[in-house]
């Protein structure tokens, strides 16, 4: 496990929580840094989304525990977000929030002829997940899959 995941798992550990007490669902973190700036961002959702006062009322909960715990090297920016549309499916909880909807599968090699699918997720367990294309069920392993994002229609 390499250093940044090492530190969004005591980040999870202590916030996971503090969010989940006040009602939400934490989602992950993540370290990014661009240039010589870094974000700390934390994840959370609930049923519906998350608002900007739901933002900033995890941020209040959570900025006394991550000062404490000081993940980041350096100064750092801490935001809380919604994991938004094009968020990869990671977590058992990402699959049960999007079971029932599109999404969009991208695999490493091609299956029928084709690398990328878009059909509603229909069944998931820790080995992989399945989505109905056309009527048709698909099953997928997570070793081939180098993707599967909620589908977004513009």
């Amino acid at each position: 496990m390499d250093k940044a995941a090492k530190k969004e798992e005591l980040i999870e550990a202590a916030v996971r929580p503090l969010i989940e007490r006040n009602g939400y669902e934490y989602v992950g973190a993540e370290i990014k840094r661009s240039g010589k700036s870094t974000e700390l961002i934390v994840y959370a959702d609930r049923e519906g989304g998350l608002s900007l006062d739901d933002c900033e009322e995890i941020t209040r909960l959570i900025d006394p525990v991550i000062d404490a715990l000081d993940p980041v090297d350096g100064a750092y920016y801490l935001c809380v977000s919604s994991p938004g549309l094009d968020r990869e499916l990671k977590t058992q909880n990402d699959f049960r929030r999007a079971m029932g909807k599109k999404v969009d599968v991208r695999l490493y090699a091609a299956e029928r002829g084709k690398k990328e699918f878009t059909g509603e997720l229909t069944g998931y367990d820790g080995g992989g997940f399945e989505i109905s294309v056309n009527g048709e069920i698909l099953k997928f392993t997570h070793k081939q899959t180098a993707a599967i994002r909620m589908h977004v229609d513009f």
